[in-house]
């Protein structure tokens, strides 16, 4: 039971990811936490509306691997048991890039793969078996609720029933893409953040396969087939997921048209390189072809408004979106609520969290996952680069084509991708220098059949 007794209950908005990591470090500090999820949530591990992208691919880095595990011991043998399995990145991806396939690589970086629905059930399973946590669903957040224009008290809420308040001393937005949060600021008297997007318009088309009976898997536990602005405007990822499945995600950028049907996602994955087409032409699908193309890239800028309301943060795709191409999300909202358990440490006793600091440090946290995100986005752009962005675009394309001659520098990167290592990882002149140089092939680069 927390000592502060000026901080009693706080209301966090969504369920997602983001929700139920910041959920799990509030109860730390507050006697109450109440989840409000608009979705009437499935009592098993299923894909659910408010979650469309919950039929595609998802990854989690290293990086959030990590720190998910720190605020859930044991949730990767949880997820194993569950048939989620554990690999090495190095040893178990089949990374077809642009210009050849990286040889097995052991990294020592385990990587586990699930479904998107799978890890979403197991940690909600976990945060609502926590003391203080209490999760309503089929509930709509419909606005704020106010004792002064400059101070939140709670929301305002709405089910078949009618409409209710539930007050608290601290309410987080992490109700994702669909947040109205700029408009209930604006009717606050506060002006309208400004708002940053990039799109390369990609699309996505998903769906799920089984093993015939006595029919091994293939060889990799994963397939990475990037794409790259402006001439591989098409690609996928695989991944061996729970229940012995095969989850495959095929996506075209800059308007590409996606399959709708069986014979179109088999032609779609025949005009990739690589062994995705080889392996799920032997497999049984498990579900329909699922397509999804919210993928622009938004940042509100909520850490440069002047004044910000007292009682109330913002996180996760609230704040942030990313291209989910890149894989940063469940990581990035992993690593927004450890900043809110360190700022909820570091208050001084008695006194409220500074919503306004948590804005400014949060865009810090998104920084360098915008940057990764966005600068190969806007290469699609029609618009005119600057010429950062065309300078950062060439570099990381120079690495791209490097890295599957160069075991060393293969390592290095995909540390820079899991986020467990730093931009300035390749400022090691040994590094750098084999970057600038480029590519230069050592025998046959690597083929992968089914």
């Amino acid at each position: 039971m927390p000592t502060d007794t000026h901080v009693r209950h706080a209301v966090v908005m969504g369920a997602g990811m983001a929700g139920l990591a910041a959920a799990r470090v509030l109860a730390d500090s507050f006697e109450a936490v109440t989840v409000i999820e608009r979705d009437t949530l499935p009592s098993a591990s299923a894909p659910r509306a408010g979650v469309p992208q919950g039929h595609h691919v998802h990854g989690l880095l290293a990086l959030g691997a990590e720190v998910f595990e720190g605020y859930f011991p044991g949730l990767r043998a949880e997820l194993e048991q569950a048939g989620a399995p554990v690999w090495d990145w190095g040893e178990g991806l089949c990374a077809v890039l642009p210009n050849g396939i990286p040889p097995s690589t052991p990294m020592g970086m385990p990587i586990q793969t699930f479904s998107r629905p799978l890890l979403e059930h197991v940690l909600r399973q976990r945060v609502t078996a926590l003391g203080p946590v209490t999760l309503r669903d089929g509930l709509t957040v419909i606005g704020l609720r106010t004792a002064a224009p400059g101070k939140i008290t709670g929301v305002r809420v709405r089910d078949g029933g009618g409409e209710d308040e539930i007050a608290a001393d601290l309410v987080v937005d992490a109700s994702g893409r669909s947040s109205h949060l700029p408009q209930w600021l604006a009717a606050l008297g506060l002006p309208h953040p400004r708002t940053t997007t990039v799109d390369a318009q990609v699309g996505y088309a998903s769906r799920t396969y089984s093993y015939p009976e006595g029919q091994a898997p293939p060889s990799w536990m994963g397939v990475l087939h990037p794409l790259r602005a402006p001439d591989f405007h098409k690609g996928c990822y695989a991944i061996q997921i729970e229940n012995n499945a095969l989850h495959v995600t095929l996506h075209g950028a800059n308007g590409t048209q996606l399959p709708h049907n069986d014979d179109d996602f088999l032609s779609f994955a025949k005009s990739l390189r690589g062994p995705v087409a080889d392996t799920i032409a032997s497999l049984t699908p498990t579900s329909a072809v699922r397509r999804y193309a919210r993928t622009v890239n938004r940042r509100i800028a909520y850490h440069r408004l002047a004044r910000w309301p007292e009682g109330l943060i913002a996180l996760g795709d609230s704040v942030c979106t990313f291209n989910p191409a890149y894989g940063q999300g469940m990581t990035v909202a992993a690593l927004e609520a450890r900043l809110l358990e360190q700022m909820l440490g570091n208050r001084r006793a008695g006194t409220p969290l500074d919503g306004q600091a948590f804005q400014k440090r949060l865009a810090r946290v998104t920084a360098s996952s915008w940057l990764m995100a966005t600068t190969p986005d806007r290469a699609w752009e029609q618009s005119r680069l600057s010429w950062h962005v065309k300078a950062g675009n060439w570099f990381m394309n120079r690495l791209i084509d490097t890295v599957p001659h160069d075991p060393q520098l293969y390592t290095a990167f995909s540390g820079l991708f899991h986020m467990t290592a730093g931009p300035l990882t390749l400022a090691d002149p040994r590094l750098l220098s084999r970057v600038l140089i480029g590519p230069r092939p050592v025998g046959r680069p690597r083929t992968t059949t089914a």
